[in-house]
C-alpha cells in the first residue's frame, strides 16, 4: 500500500477506517453520523461512494504505481440509517501494464449488500527521487 494513500485528506475528514489491506485488496469502515445523512434520514450517497472509493484507492496502489481512477460505477441497492457500521470491501479482478479493473461491495454491520461498485484504474509508475 502507498504511504500518500493514507494521506488522504478527505478519508481523514470523514473518519474512515483502513481495516484490512492486502495486494489488490482492501476493506475501509464508517460509521454513520448525522451530518451523513440526507433529507430522507438515510446515508447520502456520497459518503457511501467516498467510502468505497478510498477501498479502491487503497487497493489499486502499490509502493511502485500509482493507481488513478478513469471510471467509477456504484448501484445503491439498499440504505443505510444514522449509527450503522457500513463496510466497503475492494478486489482487483484483473491488472495489466496499464490498467487495474476491480469490484467491490459496501454492506452494513449485519452483512446487507447496500451497494455494488466496479471500477478501472490508470496505473503509472511512480518516480523516485532519483528519477527527476
Amino acid at each position: 500500500m502507498d504511504s500518500n494513500v493514507l494521506k488522504d485528506k478527505f478519508a481523514r475528514h470523514l473518519g474512515i477506517q483502513i481495516v484490512e489491506t492486502a495486494p489488490g485488496y482492501a476493506k475501509t469502515r464508517l460509521v454513520l453520523r448525522e451530518e451523513f445523512l440526507n433529507g430522507l434520514d438515510v446515508a447520502h450517497g456520497g459518503v457511501i461512494f467516498s467510502l468505497i472509493d478510498y477501498a479502491f484507492a487503497l487497493a489499486s496502489n502499490t509502493p511502485e504505481e500509482s493507481g488513478l481512477a478513469i471510471n467509477a460505477n456504484i448501484h445503491f441497492i439498499k440504505s443505510a440509517v444514522l449509527t450503522e457500521q457500513i463496510i466497503a470491501e475492494v478486489k482487483e479482478v484483473s491488472r495489466s501494464r496499464k490498467l487495474g479493473t476491480y469490484q467491490g461491495v459496501v454492506t452494513n454491520q449485519d452483512g446487507a449488500i447496500l451497494a455494488q461498485f466496479q471500477a478501472m484504474a490508470y496505473l503509472r509508475k511512480k518516480l523516485h527521487a532519483g528519477d527527476r
